[in-house]
Order: C-alpha cells, then sequence, then structure tokens
C-alpha cells in the first residue's frame, strides 16, 4: 500500500514471520517523509494496530532521507491477543485478565471456556461480565466467576423480660431504717413473672466454590436454658419463656435467670457466724469487726460495719458507717488485710468511711467523708450528698473511671491524697482472665484434633456416633474460642485512656492531693480552693 500523498512509502506484512515492513522507494525529486506523514500513513491504513517498534520506525525515517536507493525496515510485529484466567486461594473467585491483540486475533469466548474448563469452574459463571470483557477486547482481574460463601447462622439469644433498673442510692435519714424498697437499683420479682425468652437460633447456610464444591458454614450449637437454675422454671406452654417461681431477686446468669431469695438476721457476729448464701441479706444490727459475708445478692445494713469482710453480687448499702483498721507502722503505704473490705459488682454506699478497703463494679457513694481508705470503682466516686455542710476524702487512694467528687480534697495537714480516673481499674483483671479461658479452650482444641487424627488412622474406632461428637466438639470449641477472641479485642479497645474522666472539688484542694487523669499527673501546688481537673486540649488542667 502506497500513500498518494507521499509518493514512495507503503507497508505491507510478511505473513509467515508475523513482520511489519515499512518501505520507501525514491521517485525523482520526491523528498522523503518525515515521521509525523509516516505516523499518520500507519494510522490510515490501519497499520498502527500492530505492535509498534518506535526506534525501529523512527530509524526508518532518518535512513530514508538521501536515500538514492528503495530502503526497507521492519518496524513492528503481530501479536495475537492474550489471556490469563487466576483462582483466588479459597476457590470463591475466578479472574479473568484480558490482553488485546496488537494486528493479531482476538480470544474469543472458545478459549476462555476452554480455560474454565481445564481449572474445574463450574458454578457461579457471570457470563455477562465474560461477555463484556470479550467485547472490549481487554480487561484486569476481572472477577468472572463467583462461588456462593457460606452465611453463618446466629445463636440462641437469651433476653431478660426484667428491667433492671440503676440509680442513685437512696438518701438516709437518721431517723430512720432504711427501706428495701428505696434502693432504687435493688428489683425484685415475684412468682408467675416473666423473666426471661430464649430466641432460637437461626441455621447456617453452607456455600459452594466455582468449581462445586460445597464450603461449609461455622455449626450454630443449639443452645437451650441452663439446667438447675434455682427459683425458675419454663412455662408450662412456652418452653422458650423462663417464669419466676418464688420470690426474690432476679440475677442474670450464663443461658438464664436465677431468683434469690431474701434472709434478715439481727448482727452477723460470732452467734451467726460468716455467712455464705445465695441470695440478698438484711442485717437489722451491726456486721462485727473479723465476720465474713459473702452473699450473690445485696448487703443491707441498718447498722455499722467493723473490721469486717463483705463480698456480695450486687450492692452494699450501710446505713451507719464503716470503720476499719489503720496500720500502726509509721511507712505503711496500703491498709492491712484485716481491715474493713467491701468488694461487690454494683454499688456501695455508706455514711462515712474510715481505713476501708472497697471494690465496686458500678459507684461508691458516701454522704460525709472517706478518711486514709482505698477506695475503687468501676464508673464513679461520690462523697458528700446533696445539701451536706462538710464532705471530705482525706488520704488514702481513690480511683475511678469517669468521676470523683466530693468538696474537699485532703487535708490541711498536708495529708497524701491520691485520686486517679479515666482508666478502668478492673479491665487488667478482665484481661487476664479472659486470657486464661481462651489458653484453656485452645488446649481442649488440641486434645480434640490429635483425637480426630486418631479416629483417621482408625476409623473403627469412630464408630456409633463417636467420630460426629467429636467433630460436633470441635466445632463448639472452635466457636467458644472466636467468641472469647472477640471479647478480649474489645476489652483492649477500652484500654484507651476516657478523656471525660474528671475530679471535681467543689470547695478546698489542699496541698498533698495528687491526680492522675488518665496518663498525665497534677499536684496542688498550695492550698487552694475547688476545681475540676480534667483533660483539655490534651493536657490535664485545674479550672472551674
Amino acid at each position: 500500500m502506497q500513500d498518494s500523498r507521499s509518493p514512495g512509502l507503503s507497508f505491507f506484512m510478511n505473513e509467515e514471520a508475523g513482520d511489519l515492513h515499512a518501505r520507501f522507494e525514491p521517485m525523482g525529486d520526491v523528498s522523503a517523509p518525515d515521521l509525523a506523514t509516516v505516523q499518520r500513513f500507519m494510522h490510515d491504513g490501519g497499520w498502527d494496530a500492530f505492535c509498534v517498534d518506535q526506534k525501529a520506525l523512527v530509524d526508518f525515517v532518518t535512513g530514508c532521507r538521501g536515500m538514492l536507493e528503495a530502503s526497507e525496515r521492519i518496524v513492528g510485529v503481530r501479536r495475537d491477543g492474550e489471556f490469563a484466567l487466576t483462582l483466588s486461594g479459597d476457590s470463591m473467585l475466578a479472574q479473568l485478565t484480558l490482553i488485546a491483540p496488537q494486528g493479531g486475533k482476538p480470544i474469543d469466548e472458545g478459549q476462555v471456556f476452554a480455560a474454565l474448563r481445564d481449572q474445574g469452574v463450574v458454578h457461579g459463571l457471570l457470563r455477562q461480565q465474560i461477555d463484556a470483557a470479550l467485547a472490549i477486547g481487554h480487561c484486569e482481574n476481572l472477577t468472572i466467576a463467583r462461588g456462593d460463601f457460606p452465611i453463618d447462622g446466629t445463636p440462641a439469644r437469651f433476653e431478660p423480660l426484667f428491667m433492671e433498673q440503676r440509680s442513685e442510692a437512696a438518701p438516709l435519714d437518721d431517723k430512720a431504717l432504711i427501706k428495701y424498697s428505696d434502693l432504687s437499683h435493688l428489683l425484685l420479682v415475684h412468682p408467675g413473672d416473666q423473666l426471661m425468652r430464649r430466641i432460637a437460633p437461626t441455621p447456617s447456610t453452607d456455600g459452594t466454590d466455582v468449581k462445586g464444591q460445597p464450603v461449609l458454614a461455622v455449626a450454630i450449637p443449639d443452645l437451650s436454658f441452663a439446667h438447675d437454675l434455682q427459683g425458675v422454671a419454663p412455662d408450662s406452654t412456652d418452653p422458650n419463656l423462663l417464669r419466676a417461681t418464688l420470690a426474690g431477686q432476679p440475677m442474670l446468669v450464663d443461658r438464664g435467670v436465677v431468683v434469690n431469695p431474701v434472709i434478715e438476721v439481727p448482727d452477723v457476729d460470732l452467734s451467726t457466724g460468716n455467712i455464705d448464701f445465695e441470695g440478698t441479706i438484711r442485717v437489722a444490727g451491726d456486721v462485727k469487726a473479723g465476720m465474713r459475708i459473702k452473699v450473690a445478692g445485696d448487703v443491707i445494713v441498718s447498722g455499722t460495719v467493723e473490721a469486717a469482710h463483705i463480698i456480695a453480687g450486687g450492692n452494699v448499702a450501710v446505713q451507719g458507717g464503716v470503720i476499719g483498721h489503720a496500720d500502726t507502722h509509721s511507712d505503711a503505704q496500703a491498709l492491712p488485710s484485716n481491715t474493713a473490705r467491701i468488694i461487690c459488682q454494683g454499688s456501695v454506699q455508706a455514711l462515712f468511711m474510715e481505713h476501708v478497703h472497697v471494690e465496686a463494679g458500678v459507684a461508691i457513694l458516701i454522704d460525709r467523708s472517706a478518711w486514709q481508705c482505698e477506695l475503687i470503682a468501676k464508673d464513679e466516686i461520690i462523697v458528700g450528698k446533696e445539701g451536706a455542710k462538710i464532705s471530705q476524702i482525706i488520704g488514702g487512694l481513690s480511683q475511678a473511671s469517669l468521676l470523683i467528687k466530693t468538696s474537699v480534697l485532703g487535708a490541711s495537714t498536708g495529708a497524701k491524697t491520691q485520686v486517679q480516673v479515666g482508666f478502668d481499674p478492673f479491665l487488667d483483671e478482665q484481661l487476664q482472665h479472659k486470657e486464661r479461658l481462651r489458653q484453656q479452650k485452645f488446649d481442649e482444641l488440641d486434645r480434640v484434633l490429635k483425637l480426630i487424627v486418631y479416629f483417621e488412622h482408625n476409623p473403627k474406632k469412630a464408630v456409633g456416633g463417636v467420630g460426629s461428637k467429636v467433630e460436633a466438639t470441635r466445632v463448639q470449641v472452635l466457636g467458644e474460642i472466636n467468641a472469647l477472641t472477640e471479647e478480649i479485642k474489645q476489652l483492649s479497645d477500652q484500654t484507651e485512656l476516657m478523656d471525660k474522666g474528671r475530679v471535681e472539688a467543689g470547695k478546698t484542694i489542699y496541698y498533698g492531693v495528687e491526680v492522675r487523669v488518665g496518663q498525665q499527673v497534677w499536684q496542688a501546688p498550695d492550698d487552694m480552693g475547688g476545681a475540676v481537673i480534667r483533660i483539655a486540649d490534651g493536657k490535664i488542667v485545674a479550672g472551674n
């Protein structure tokens, strides 16, 4: 083919070798073509569809200048289209990459489908994507087959039907006995009350990969209410409904609710001995020094608590004060082991506290003062009720996640008083507990896997459903490991500092007070007025 606008210029194809040749024959005084003329000629003739060697083309144009004889040079080659088919590692996706031809033959659907057959792809073909890609002539990592991913079911859920109320503890009146019903965070139920609804699990759906092989979903165990639940029973007409069978305090447990009855005693002393009870206890008088109370519910004391130990699954309310033992060593940094100790999952309320160690899962509420105490609360510590003339935290260590509030911090004597907010004081213990549980499950899984390997080598030992039970155990343990891993992740995420943690002193902060908010520390430079100590713009500040 020659160009009338550029006499002597032509291109031709060597069909056998697949080479594209450019040729120029001088004609009289016609000048040699320049590069633009050659490129235009190639475009008009469709030759630029080939794989053109630009350097060779430039060399050809340069060589044509001043030539008296014909000049010919290979300036390109013909290339057929190419394609690649790849499968994901889990065989859930097949992807196509198409390279367009350059003067050669395009890829047709027969080649693509033959490659799919060769790799065993028979399921989830996306015909529209294949046709569109072939029509365009090129694509990169285009998904042309997609398997059906398994759909995990949801486990059975156990939804409580009673409202767990939590509010400020009821005010204590010096002239009146504390009323059980006044503790608004304490909930009582009666026989026949609805306590919990079991929501049945949704089954898992297995998937299929692009090779038509099944992809198993995680098996969901069909959990029922726990056995031997105290004070409750399934409804006679609805086995998924749990009802109370006696009056008492409901408490959530794993896969169920128990109802704890309430007991009353005049005092806790040598006449009663230590008390360990799965319920709630009311003490009409005092809890004497050296005694121990451990209950699953609440402890309500109308009198005072001496250097006793109280462990409660609910709340602890003391109408009078709590008085422990001081350490007689002048350099002592902590309270002695035989001092008053209160540990509960809910809140602790008292008139005042001296030399007391308290760990509360929610809050610590003290009407008047805390003197040389170790106070640890998950949420808040409040010393002083509305209208009190004075409320004070003197000495010791007070820790809470969100708030520590009082009227006066420290004492005029300069007693060292430490308060800390901005972190969960119980989080490390929870994390360690969950890690230990997960390790136990890993050990259990290792034993199950060894048993499965044994059955693979000794199939006769797995008859009678034994093999199926072992496999079900493996699936269950894996599910428990995954659940614990998620719980550990959620707890780890909570280790970040809480910017909203603050300390409030309404009237006075004395020299000797040290406040820690998260990782930052503030020390009272001298006796000063009240202030709110918190994190602002990334720094700890004391202001109004």
